[in-house]
């Protein structure tokens, strides 16, 4: 491949689910714009988004419906961790029409959970459903593919215990490890709910740690972390505000990576400005990646095909 191709940008963004604030100065129809605007102006390849609400029929809510018709430019995989499919929370990943397209080989949700095929199911003392939404994206120029691909994955882990987040993070990583191809490039986006030094990040990042009624083991796709790759000697930085009110730094949000086709141009945190409607509570992760010369993904296709939920 040359090195013509455009970099590769990438936002991870908690939207606050707009149940959360119906009628009160943060609620969505206040700061839906703001929101839009944010994904616009960035030109992402990929958003993974979380707390998106599914809600159709209904102006005050309806997350999922106003980035659809908001950002026709940009497709959506994923959809409710709810009991119902039409309504409810979610993880979608938001991918540029022009620039990629999904495998409808290679593509699913899964609940972190001890049946992560059944919907709606929970374990390990989370206190609701959580879902990792994963699929493979085939990149395209001139209406032709490049023969580069990339894993992307988004995620929204427990917050109230360690021990259930690690557990769900370790689904999550293993889920990647048997999906990706040799040598391809792998995203993983979320809330984590957790800090750097917490035990589900250590283990996402390669540091051996006893998992639950388990002995100590390393994760099968150790990752990297966008953000301190590209501030090594940083201090933490907050990435949730609590609408201007948190003032602790404490980053919760996170773009984890593998994979050597890519390395990492920089990573910040946008910081919201006080003035109007803060865009949600957490601030935007954004990162740039450039593609290595002659990065292309071995093999050109998917693995044995599995279906959406099998962790065979």
């Amino acid at each position: 491949m040359n090195d013509q191709n455009p970099d590769l940008r990438i936002l991870s963004f908690n939207f606050r689910n707009a149940f959360m604030d119906r009628g009160s100065p943060h609620a969505w129809p206040l700061r839906r714009e703001r929101c839009l605007e944010l994904v616009r102006r960035g030109g992402f390849d990929f958003v993974g988004a979380q707390e998106v609400q599914w809600e159709p029929g209904d102006a005050e809510t309806d997350q999922a419906g106003d980035l659809a018709r908001g950002l026709p430019e940009y497709g959506m995989v994923g959809g409710t961790r709810d009991a119902t499919a039409e309504c409810g929370e979610g993880t979608p990943i938001l991918y540029r029409r022009g620039r990629w397209e999904p495998d409808p080989d290679a593509q699913g949700q899964l609940w972190l959970s001890e049946t992560p095929e059944v919907r709606a199911s929970r374990s390990w003392d989370t206190d609701c459903p959580r879902i990792l939404v994963w699929a493979r994206f085939r990149e395209k120029a001139g209406g032709a593919a490049t023969g580069r691909t990339v894993l992307f994955a988004n995620t929204h882990l427990d917050y109230r215990f360690e021990h259930t987040a690690l557990l769900q993070a370790a689904l999550c990583d293993r889920v990647l490890s048997e999906r990706a191809l040799p040598g391809e490039p792998v995203f993983l986006t979320g809330d984590f709910n957790m800090s750097e030094r917490s035990w589900p990040v250590r283990y996402l990042l390669g540091e051996p740690l006893a998992l639950p009624g388990a002995e100590a083991t390393c994760p099968p796709l150790p990752l990297r972390d966008a953000w301190r790759a590209a501030h090594p000697d940083a201090p933490d930085e907050r990435s949730y505000h609590g609408w201007g009110a948190a003032t602790a730094n404490r980053r919760i949000d996170y773009l984890l990576f593998a994979g050597p086709g890519l390395r990492v141009l920089d990573a910040a945190i946008e910081h919201a400005a006080p003035s109007g409607p803060f865009p949600s509570d957490h601030d935007p992760l954004v990162a740039t990646f450039a593609w290595r010369r002659g990065f292309s993904t071995h093999g050109g296709g998917s693995k044995t095909s599995r279906s959406a939920g099998s962790l065979s």
